[in-house]
């Protein structure tokens, strides 16, 4: 079906829009607290922390349960299906600020400086001069309430000081998430029709809207199976005479692994995520299998470091260096094939009266690049950071970021945490502590949030929404306002959900990473840094250089051998520590769809894909189920999702 018999007749475009974005904005605003409580507050379930939300797919799930009901009973009050999809993806805008990544980061962060300054670790002379007063918040009385509890957001003193600090950083959110939408905008025709990558992350909510979806028998099976598992574990969580089905053994390799060189190996436990194994099998075989091939490499070359004595080595094996080298060269590669797309967009910008299908006109794109990068040049210079030092940043963050939703939408990996591997890394790397300067450091650490692990990336959930307005019909255009919209009100509504309960709950008695991201960023970074600066990292540097080379020759074999099974993207995402959570799920999984190929062919792995889904869907609503237990009776309970 072509573009143009995608988009709906112009009468209607207005009318068709207002009623999603409606329904989206009151979502938001009920998810924001849910998510905020049961991730940040309880911990019983992360449902916006992976690459397939549970919260929007649950929402979709109820959605498209009572739309069904409502077209039996009252049709007049249906929703379409691009409607349904609309208010997904609004959804999915919504956890991608919100949730353990960023939302945890960027309040601990904007806490930590002051509140935890003392006179033995000399925060106040190292840099606090700094961090200008609008940063941050800098009054500790202000905070009280926020690390302690028993007190609330709705006092002069606590409002007054949060309001500067929630507006710019929402503003500073959305631009960068804007900025990533126009590359996306840029990118969306070369990755989707010209390359045809697979989005095995959108298929599941295009699949849970099209008609008969409830009435394949596999799809429930797949959910009875999963879900009686899964309420199992829970009761066997709060009585443990209640047998269970061991998902989870997270002391494996230490039960295994006891004598050298092997017990070099450290932590590798065995999740079994029902979630992960289904949605797994949505992954093309070559790319599942380079995703855990590559993370039990990077155990073996510290087995190798063992053996020859490299160990000693300060960071050895140097995975965070070689995660840069991987996904920065990744990405030029990508940028690199999409040269002659690229050219064709410049020169349709330049052109007069051009317009496209795509949600942002080409010139349009370029310009809300340009315009969002200065607007953070101004911020960020205002600040006292140099200009220099923040487009180097940015170059490398996009780089990145168009790396990352590349290998997402070909690979469509569950979960893609790609920890401590990050621009200013690379930034130190090169120019070593002094010539960045302390000023430029300090400011760095406050986009740290951004850039900590990437597990909730906004740019892949942007371009799967484009993909997903492909399949629903719906105009690139009205997706793209729908993704506005919600990010203009998702960042302030979590700043809101999250501040509201950890003033009633306090910061340090939630005891969740709104406390570990402040000393992860000042005390394990930005400290070591200003107090033993050192010069260019040649040694990482060497690491970096090495993952760069082999990434390259990664690509050039597969493409001249068709039967090569390992993608480069699976190497870069191996190599994050991330990965130590669904590896072997992601294996099982892979083990799965090769023996249904082998044995059974397309035609059966065709018929057991609905099985799939239902465990999927089984695993997300029971570990909803029980976060919300967990959260009515204020009791720990049993997590389908650490």
């Amino acid at each position: 079906m072509s573009v143009k018999e995608h988009q709906p007749q112009i009468g209607t475009e207005t009318t068709s829009l207002l009623l999603p974005l409606a329904i989206g904005v009151v979502l938001i605003l009920l998810n924001a607290y849910w998510i905020a409580l049961v991730s940040g507050i309880h911990h019983s379930l992360n449902p916006a922390y992976a690459s397939l939300f549970i919260a929007p797919i649950v929402n979709l799930f109820f959605g498209v349960l009572l739309n069904t009901l409502l077209k039996r009973v009252r049709p007049q009050l249906a929703l379409s299906r691009a409607q349904l999809l609309l208010v997904y993806q609004m959804l999915v805008m919504l956890c991608v600020v919100s949730g353990h990544n960023p939302m945890d980061f960027i309040l601990g962060i904007l806490a930590h400086p002051f509140w935890f300054a003392t006179f033995e670790n000399e925060y106040a002379a190292l840099f606090h001069r700094y961090i200008p007063p609008w940063f941050t918040i800098q009054d500790k009385s202000a905070l009280t309430g926020f690390f302690e509890g028993n007190s609330t957001l709705y006092t002069a003193k606590h409002l007054s000081a949060w309001i500067g600090p929630t507006l710019l950083w929402s503003f500073v959110t959305f631009v960068l998430f804007f900025i990533l939408m126009c590359f996306n905008s840029i990118q969306r025709l070369q990755w989707s029709e010209r390359e045809r990558l697979s989005y095995p992350i959108a298929q599941l909510p295009i699949e849970m809207t099209t008609p008969q979806f409830f009435s394949r028998r596999l799809l429930w099976l797949g959910f009875g199976i999963c879900a009686a598992v899964e309420l199992l574990n829970g009761l066997h969580f709060l009585y443990p005479f209640v047998p269970a089905v061991p998902l989870k053994i997270p002391d494996f390799s230490a039960k295994i692994f006891t004598t050298k060189p092997w017990s070099a190996i450290g932590w590798l436990p065995l999740f079994f995520y029902p979630w992960v194994i289904g949605l797994t099998f949505f992954v093309p075989l070559e790319l599942s299998f380079s995703v855990w091939f590559f993370f039990l490499f990077t155990k073996f070359q510290l087995i190798l470091g063992s053996i020859g004595g490299w160990k000693s080595l300060p960071g050895f094996p140097y995975y965070n260096q070689q995660g840069i080298g991987a996904w920065l060269t990744l990405g030029i590669l990508i940028l690199w094939v999409s040269r002659k797309h690229l050219k064709t967009v410049f020169s349709t910008a330049l052109k007069p009266s051009t317009s496209t299908n795509e949600p942002f006109q080409y010139r349009t794109a370029l310009l809300g690049i340009l315009t969002g990068i200065s607007i953070l040049v101004i911020i960020f210079q205002q600040a006292g950071m140099s200009v220099g030092i923040l487009l180097a940043f940015l170059s490398l963050y996009f780089v990145m970021s168009i790396a990352i939703t590349y290998a997402r939408a070909a690979v469509g990996v569950p979960y893609h945490e790609v920890i401590w591997t990050h621009p200013q890394l690379m930034l130190v790397s090169v120019l070593g502590v002094r010539r960045i300067g302390a000023s430029n450091l300090t400011l760095l650490s406050f986009l740290y949030p951004y850039v900590r692990d990437n597990v909730s990336h906004p740019m892949p959930s942007q371009l799967e929404g484009f993909k997903i307005a492909e399949r629903a019909p719906v105009s690139q255009k009205k997706m793209a306002i729908a993704m506005i919209v919600a990010l203009l009100i998702a960042t302030p509504v979590s700043f809101w959900a999250y501040l509201h309960l950890i003033y009633q709950h306090g910061a340090v008695r939630t005891e969740g990473y709104i406390i570990g991201i402040g000393f992860e960023t000042f005390e394990r970074l930005l400290l070591p840094w200003l107090q033993q600066p050192h010069a260019t990292d040649s040694t990482g540097l060497s690491f970096t250089a090495f993952a760069s080379l082999f990434t390259l020759a990664l690509m050039f074999l597969r493409r001249q051998f068709i039967w090569f099974p390992f993608h480069p993207a699976g190497y870069a995402l191996g190599l994050s520590a991330g990965m130590v959570w669904v590896w072997s799920a992601v294996c099982v999984g892979w083990i799965i769809k090769a023996v249904l190929l082998k044995f059974g062919g397309l035609r059966i792995y065709r018929k057991a894909a609905p099985f799939f889904v239902g465990v999927i869907l089984g695993d997300f609503l029971i570990g909803t189920f029980w976060s919300l237990v967990g959260a009515i009776f204020e009791i720990p309970v049993y997590r389908v999702w650490y």
